[in-house]
Order: C-alpha cells, then sequence, then structure tokens
C-alpha cells in the first residue's frame, strides 16, 4: 500500500479559494491536479505548482519567465514528438508563489519513478518499459533542434569554471559525511584540470531536469515534458542525466544508449565529464535528506560517480 500523502501546505486553502479551484488529485504537497469550483467532474484541467521558502519561490518564478518568454519562441512545428505545456496564469497569494498550468491528459509517468527506498519496485525507473526510452531520445532531438542563440539572456547556462569552484567546496561537505573519499575527488578535480571549460558551455536548451519522471505519454508517439526549470547545457550533460536517473532499470539504460547511438556522435570523453558532473550533483541535491529515505539511491550515485572516474567503465556503458 503507499504511504499516505504529506500533509497540504497550510495556505493550500486560501490559494484554492483565491483561485476558484478544487483538488483532484495531490502528486505531491506543492503539486496539485486541479479543476474549476464549479466544475463537477473527476478529471482535472488545471496543474497548480506553488513554493514559499526562498529556494522554491525563485524556482517558481524562474519556470514562469521560461513558460512565458522562452517556450512561446519555440518553434512547435518542428518538433517530431514534444509537446509543451501552456502557462495560464501566475502569481503571488499570501506569500506563495504559484504557477497554473493546462492539465495535459496522457501518461504521466511521474508515478512510475522514485528515489525513495520504500517505493521498491519503481526505484530508480524500475519496471518502466524500454520502448520509452526510444521516446525520450526522440524528445532529446527535438530539443537539440532548439536554436539557443536567440534565447533571452537570463536563461542559466552552465558555466564549467563556475561548477568547478563549486565542486571543490562542495566536495568537502560529501567526503565530510562518508559519501565520497578524498582520493577520488583528487582523481576528478586533476581531470577538470586537464579539462577545456570552453567545451562545456552549454550547447541544448533543456527543461533542466529530463528523465522520465518529468514526462507524460501522449498517443501517436508523442510526449510533454513537464517542470520547465530550464536551461542551456552541454547536450552529453543532459543525454547522461536520463541514463543516471534510470539507475535501477538496466535494460531501460542500455536501451536508451543504443538509441543516442544512432542519432547522436559519441564523445566518450565528453560523455565521461557529463557522468560524473551529474553523478556528484545528484549525490549534493540529496545531500539533505534522510538516510531512511534515500541511502539507496546516494550509495547508487558515489558508485557511479567513482566508477566513471574510470574511462574503460565509459567506454563499456557505450559499447
Amino acid at each position: 500500500m503507499e504511504p499516505p500523502m504529506p500533509p497540504l501546505h497550510p495556505k493550500t486553502p486560501s490559494l484554492l479559494s483565491h483561485l476558484g479551484l478544487r483538488i483532484i488529485d495531490v502528486v505531491k504537497w506543492n503539486l496539485l491536479l486541479c479543476v474549476k469550483e464549479d466544475d463537477t467532474g473527476s478529471v482535472p484541467t488545471h496543474v497548480l505548482k506553488f513554493g514559499m521558502d526562498r529556494r522554491k519561490t525563485e524556482s517558481i518564478d524562474y519556470e514562469i519567465r521560461i513558460m512565458r518568454e522562452v517556450l512561446p519562441l519555440l518553434d512547435r512545428e518542428d518538433f517530431s514528438r514534444l509537446v509543451l505545456p501552456e502557462l495560464l496564469s501566475s502569481g503571488e497569494h499570501d506569500g506563495l508563489h504559484w504557477l497554473e498550468t493546462q492539465y495535459i491528459a496522457g501518461q504521466p509517468l511521474i508515478h512510475r519513478w522514485s528515489e525513495l527506498n520504500y517505493k521498491s519496485d519503481i526505484l530508480g525507473g524500475r519496471g518502466l518499459e524500454e520502448d520509452t526510452a526510444v521516446v525520450a531520445v526522440g524528445i532529446f532531438r527535438d530539443l537539440r533542434s532548439v536554436d539557443i542563440v536567440n534565447l533571452p539572456d537570463f536563461v542559466r547556462r552552465f558555466d564549467f569554471g563556475l561548477w568547478s569552484e563549486e565542486f571543490d567546496k562542495r566536495a568537502k561537505g560529501l567526503v565530510h559525511l562518508g559519501w565520497l573519499d578524498q582520493p577520488s575527488i583528487d582523481f576528478a578535480s586533476e581531470l577538470f584540470g586537464k579539462t577545456q571549460t570552453e567545451r562545456y558551455q552549454g550547447s541544448m536548451f533543456t527543461n533542466g531536469d529530463f528523465y522520465p519522471r518529468n514526462f507524460i505519454v501522449l498517443p501517436e508517439g508523442k510526449l510533454a515534458v513537464v517542470d520547465w526549470v530550464g536551461g542551456i547545457d552541454p547536450w552529453e550533460f543532459v543525454a547522461v542525466h536520463a541514463w543516471l536517473m534510470m539507475w535501477g532499470n538496466p535494460d531501460w539504460q542500455k536501451r536508451y544508449v543504443q538509441e543516442l547511438k544512432i542519432h547522436f556522435p559519441i564523445d566518450l570523453g565528453a560523455l565521461q565529464i557529463g557522468l560524473i558532473v551529474r553523478s556528484f550533483d545528484l549525490l549534493w541535491r540529496w545531500k539533505d535528506e534522510s538516510e531512511a529515505d534515500l541511502s539507496q539511491a546516494r550509495a547508487k550515485m558515489a558508485e557511479y560517480f567513482r566508477q566513471c572516474l574510470d574511462p574503460e567503465y565509459v567506454q563499456r556503458i557505450f559499447e
């Protein structure tokens, strides 16, 4: 049996009343599927997302700008599979920053992936059909076609130099916690020191968290991507992020790599850097989560970080 959903934020009822919405389903505490108050149906029509603490509000405000100022600029006729969400409204109410999007009817994969230990049947994407890997690469190709030259200046762009500075600071904390060892950090630092940072300044526009949990499977091979805290990243980093997040499903990972190899040139050096960077980022993202909840996910990312320092291991992934 699924554990109960976390309690709603205390200001949720006031926000719902302000917007004239009624809850149909709770995806998580700050992500609700809703209908208008006067709608007596049970099928969602609106998605409401909100936040109050500084990190959440900054993320919400940035996502609003992406959806309002960037997504409408994209030529959707160029996309063979990708469907983008539609922003309906946004604002602030009683300290909550919120955005409201049109509900996309389909098969949401958010319920087919988890990083939580107690959701063992879907941990790391376990059980997800391999065919979704093929569709994922199709979406990846659509995003790769976006012309990044004309995107607004506010759009986040990956900067390897700045990332390396943060790595040096954050690595100390992860070593102190016992999740990584100092020799591995030293080896990675040496590898980064030999890297031409200009090579990794970003080459494709992405939603910022490209992996199946943020996908909605639609008819006719279409797929919607949600959670648009977007940016411009090296394409190899975007590609390996999905591979890493699907650690619980090796068959999916293999199928995904096979599809990537068909459509993209494989630069093992760049992919190795991407795997090291993204596995480290995921460890850092999860640093404040409880051991009872995320011990397996963290252990897997730490293992990937160490393994990917070996170029032969990376080569075996992409054989």
